[in-house]
């Protein structure tokens, strides 16, 4: 409550919630990730006010994320790399870890953090440091519940690519802006959504105008993996890189294609957005409004919400943390049928 003297007004101050709550440490969930750069500069595209170039960087972070993610008890779903931050979709296993053989997670631990060990000469070195780890329980159970959270995931995206950029551009202090923002997605009409929303940033940024002509984005790297797997249209979606054998997304990818690529025309062209019957039915069996989809999926991640999903499915997270509500109710009253 906060009061004056000459007038009077309630204000309500909403808490963060700790990660440490939003993130179950034992139960298998989707999350929708961001991170951005400090101030929100242009550290991984066409700097506006030194004219330099950072595309680069986003090769950086594509290629790191693609291998953390094998690495990880976690399966990428989608990203997109912008010019000063990225979005991830991934699912997360926590207790995957724990079914690991004692030499896998060494050797995985090992490669999350490479050194000088891994430059050929030192085979020897590296075996034997393996070795140790393997001899040492109390090391391995704590390497199990790192490879299997998100924090440290996340941790070894940011850091090593934060180091290597303020390397190169010969400076010191915060690459990225303040921690990760970690949205869980709880069903999978949620993690559809959010998928649609990260391929698609490009196109709402108005940096191209086609899929295709997208960068660094999982989107686009599915559309070039069909040209040799075209077989890969009937089959469920796959993650990108990683497998813990978690939960998958249902939806063909032919269906998830032809979606997005309505999607991304309807937000060039407003005036040509007619929904195909194909489109409005796919929607209706995901349980989405198919009048509201198009407009309420872009607004999916704002007002910094803690979780996207049903009403139903927000009420029991909202329970489960000891709160009334969360933040983003009435957006998804309108995202969904029921």
């Amino acid at each position: 409550l906060l009061l004056t003297s000459s007038n009077f007004y309630i204000q309500r101050i909403e808490m963060a919630i700790p990660r440490r709550e939003l993130v179950d440490p034992e139960t298998p969930c989707f999350y929708h990730c961001i991170s951005r750069c400090v101030r929100r500069a242009y550290l991984c595209g066409d700097d506006p006010f030194t004219g330099n170039n950072c595309d680069h960087r986003k090769a950086w972070i594509e290629k790191r994320m693609l291998q953390l993610a094998a690495i990880f008890s976690v399966e990428l779903y989608a990203y997109a790399v912008m010019d000063n931050h990225y979005h991830l979709v991934l699912h997360l296993d926590p207790k995957r870890p724990q079914q690991w053989s004692d030499e896998t997670v060494a050797e995985k631990w090992l490669l999350a953090y490479p050194g000088k060990l891994d430059k050929p000469g030192f085979e020897k070195q590296r075996e034997m440091k393996k070795q140790a780890i393997m001899a040492n329980h109390e090391k391995l159970k704590e390497y199990r519940a790192r490879l299997g959270s998100l924090s440290w995931f996340m941790s070894r995206l940011n850091e090593p690519l934060a180091k290597d950029s303020n390397e190169e551009d010969n400076v010191k202090g915060r690459f990225w802006e303040s921690r990760y923002t970690s949205i869980a997605l709880l069903d999978e009409t949620a993690v559809l959504s959010c998928m649609a929303y990260v391929d698609l940033n490009p196109i709402r940024a108005g940096m191209v105008k086609e899929l295709q002509q997208s960068l660094h984005t999982s989107i686009k790297k599915r559309l070039g993996a069909l040209q040799v797997q075209p077989e890969l249209l009937k089959q469920s979606i796959k993650p990108m890189s990683g497998n813990t054998g978690g939960q998958s997304v249902r939806i063909k990818l032919d269906e998830y294609v032809a979606l997005v690529e309505w999607a991304g025309k309807s937000i060039v062209h407003p005036d040509k957005a007619k929904m195909p019957a194909y489109v409005n039915t796919l929607l209706t069996n995901l349980n989405l409004q198919p009048d509201n989809w198009l407009q309420q999926f872009q607004k999916v991640n704002q007002g910094t919400a803690c979780a996207i999903g049903s009403v139903a499915h927000l009420k029991d997270k909202a329970k489960s943390l000891s709160k009334k509500w969360l933040k983003g109710i009435g957006s998804c009253r309108l995202l969904y049928s029921s």
